[in-house]
């Protein structure tokens, strides 16, 4: 995966780029906040200090009433600004995480499906959804950048402002701030070490949260009686959660009492020398209010730039998740071959082993297999033999570790993707419903452009034609009711026919059906059987089972064990062999017989 480093200077600019490009306006209102933001500070320090300045002077009530009103309504429309973009950015903060979606989403479904499942790429993908859920955290990252600028123009302005009264005074603030930052730090890390215990029984409780009100679960609980157990188990983690929490919040109590002292102390230096100055007439009344504005001013700015450097961690963690998301490749460039759509195609295993990343051992081992050209071949074998592994290497989705895939003679992996994808069309074993509507769900394709004769044709093949005509609103009928409240629900035999009927639609040349049966009922199964050869034809098909006594129809059977090919031939070439398959063959058929006989 991508090791390129990403900077805290670089990510920043990427940020405030995203920004722009999904609305200009959040972009430079984190720049423009800035001017109404200390305009406002600084005309509320400085209104007092000339309030004093002018009744010292001797000025007319006229003049000091209209100084006043003219600084109040410099201050008002500061704020007023200050709050509309702020409001702005609040709102808009938000909007931008959905930008950040649209690319992570984007991006995940271009990556290549075998980096898509590495370790690696889960954690990252991970940790992109973990930041992208929490909202407030995008959010904040906006508005907390003109809070950022502020703090940092404000933080050397009113020093240097206060430079000119001691600088030993602006130093006694920055070693108080420093002292109570590192209290901040340490009560912290004492929270990151209580985290960890507390881990332990937040786990516990989301697992009883979870099962507790999943209806498949419910059926268990009650029939084991296990509500006691769950709610004494759950009682026993909200009262570890609880006093760890009393733990925590006494930390934290406790470092704001030393904060309030270490202020108390600051303030009261930092009073105490200005009232000193001010008795010994080195200080007018004027400049004592200024400079006391002063001294709050950079004591609440110089802690909030601190507090603001420190957060930049968080931003700079989350940009660099999406920057190396969005930085990993999408496919490799390949060429488009012609290819005959309405016939099958000639796939050759040639020497191909797969070892899974960080494995200790291949899962397919020099595999050599030619699949002809409109033959239909079944892959059988026990449960972790290869055969999902074998698919997802036909798919394309995995590319070989050893050895080389050829179709129609052609090297798999020069193909464009997306063109091999089109050669393809399979039947998962978890395929899944999109919320859309059912010919959508059929086609891949709007209304307008759905081939009519040809839906029919499939829906009489997968025998889902019957379901389908007494849906309320035909094919417009929406599914999926997580999404569309209006949905109709399909039963899992009803769900198989409608996605063998969705394979059958696509008409690629090579059809995958993995264990395409496993929710039919024997008459569906016998009744998809009989339609087999004509949703078959002129195609080259693999099929997937595990019930020996659906593969007789193929024109050869292939027997995965042990990582590698033991056994092909037809069924009746394979009995009368008397190996492997004849003995799995004669276990399966005896069980049906004693199922039949009870």
């Amino acid at each position: 995966m991508n090791s390129k480093k990403y900077s805290l200077g670089g990510n920043i600019l990427f940020h405030l780029n995203s920004a722009r490009q999904w609305n200009q306006w959040v972009c430079y209102f984190q720049f423009l906040d800035v001017i109404p933001n200390m305009a406002a500070t600084f005309l509320g320090i400085w209104l007092p200090s000339l309030i004093v300045s002018e009744l010292q002077s001797g000025v007319t009530l006229t003049v000091l009433m209209a100084s006043i009103i003219t600084v109040s309504v410099g201050l008002l429309l500061s704020n007023v600004a200050d709050t509309a973009m702020t409001q702005y950015l609040y709102r808009n903060g938000l909007s931008l995480t959905l930008y950040y979606d649209k690319l992570a989403f984007e991006k995940t479904m271009k990556i290549d499906y075998d980096l898509l499942e590495s370790k690696e790429v889960q954690k990252l993908v991970g940790n992109v959804w973990g930041t992208l859920r929490n909202e407030f955290a995008i959010r904040w990252s906006v508005t907390s950048m003109p809070v950022l600028i502020v703090s940092v123009l404000s933080s050397v302005l009113y020093g240097f402002l206060l430079c000119r009264v001691n600088a030993i005074l602006v130093l006694v603030l920055i070693v108080t701030i420093g002292v109570n930052t590192f209290l901040l730090k340490r009560t912290r890390d004492i929270h990151g070490k209580y985290h960890e215990e507390l881990s332990r029984h937040t786990k516990a409780a989301a697992y009883i949260n979870l099962h507790a009100m999943e209806r498949s679960d419910g059926k268990d609980i009650r029939m084991y009686q296990m509500q006691d157990w769950f709610l004494r188990k759950y009682d026993d983690a909200v009262s570890g959660m609880d006093r760890i929490y009393g733990k925590i919040h006494t930390q934290y109590f406790l470092r704001r009492l030393k904060e309030l002292g270490l202020g108390f102390a600051a303030e009261l230096i930092s009073y105490g020398y200005l009232v000193y100055l001010l008795a010994e007439g080195r200080m007018s009344v004027s400049e004592f209010v200024f400079s006391v504005g002063l001294v709050r001013t950079f004591l609440t700015n110089f802690s909030t730039l601190i507090g603001q450097v420190q957060s930049l961690n968080n931003i700079h963690a989350f940009i660099t998740y999406i920057r190396k998301l969005l930085d990993l490749p999408e496919k490799a460039e390949g060429k488009v071959f012609d290819t005959d759509m309405t016939k099958g195609v000639e796939i050759v295993f040639k020497d191909v082993s797969f070892r899974y990343p960080d494995a200790d051992a291949d899962v397919l081992s020099d595999i050599n297999l030619t699949i002809h050209s409109n033959e239909k071949l079944a892959l059988i074998g026990l449960n972790g033999a290869g055969k999902t592994t074998f698919v997802k290497l036909l798919c394309g989705f995995y590319k070989p570790t050893k050895g080389e895939i050829l179709i129609n003679g052609i090297p798999q992996k020069d193909y464009d993707r997306d063109a091999y994808l089109k050669l393809v069309s399979a039947l998962f074993q978890d395929s899944m419903l999109f919320p859309v509507s059912v010919d959508e769900n059929l086609t891949g394709a709007v209304r307008t452009q759905t081939d009519e004769k040809r839906l029919s044709h499939v829906l009489k093949l997968s025998g889902f034609d019957k379901r389908y005509q007494s849906l309320s609103r035909g094919g417009e009928t929406k599914m999926v009711r997580e999404v569309n409240e209006d949905a109709t629900d399909v039963s899992g035999g009803e769900k198989q026919k409608l996605l063998f009927a969705r394979a059958l639609y696509k008409e690629a040349p090579l059809l995958i059906l993995d264990e395409p049966t496993a929710a039919l009922d024997p008459i569906a199964e016998n009744e998809l059987y009989l339609r087999y050869g004509e949703a078959a034809k002129n195609r080259t098909v693999v099929f997937i089972s595990h019930r020996l006594s659906s593969t007789r129809f193929c024109d050869r059977i292939v027997l995965l064990e042990g990582t590698r090919i033991i056994e092909e031939g037809t069924h009746e070439e394979l009995i009368e062999k008397n190996g492997r398959y004849a003995a799995l063959f004669e276990m399966q058929s005896q069980y049906y017989r004693e199922g039949a006989a009870v």
